[in-house]
């Protein structure tokens, strides 16, 4: 993992965000922001690593989020975070592109793991589009 990734947070429920900022901590360099009108105006500006989404906040839902990324950073791992769910909600969340639902209690050995993974995952996928590629025939 990179040495401090960049990470969006978006959630409206002070008490998820607080928990989270705790979670992550001096591990990420860590932007948190509360609405679909903030995150338009983030993507413009900067870029980032992998991104946490609230299941709901105030004017929209991690749904409408994750289309906006998707349109702007296909690739960009978007990791969405629920009080309550199941196998319907981890299954609707990931059918959408979202790279995985996490759902409360939210603790460090299961946070921080899947951060890992995701940033780990879009650094490869970033390296693997801009390698060389080989023309010679293998046999």
């Amino acid at each position: 993992m990179l040495s401090k990734p960049k990470v969006l947070l978006l959630s409206s429920d002070e008490a998820e965000t607080s928990l989270l900022k705790e979670i992550l901590g001096d591990r990420v360099v860590l932007k948190s922001i509360k609405s679909l009108t903030e995150l338009r105006s983030i993507l413009e500006s900067d870029n980032y690593d992998a991104m946490f989404c609230g299941w709901s906040f105030h004017q929209g839902t991690w749904h409408e989020a994750l289309g906006q990324i998707k349109q702007r950073y296909p690739n960009l791992p978007v990791i969405v975070f629920s009080r309550a769910g199941g196998e319907k909600e981890w299954l609707e969340a990931l059918e959408a592109g979202a790279f995985d639902l996490l759902v409360a209690p939210y603790m460090k050995r299961n946070v921080l793991p899947v951060l890992e993974h995701a940033v780990a995952s879009y650094e490869a996928r970033r390296l693997h589009h801009f390698a060389p590629y080989s023309r010679t025939k293998v046999s």
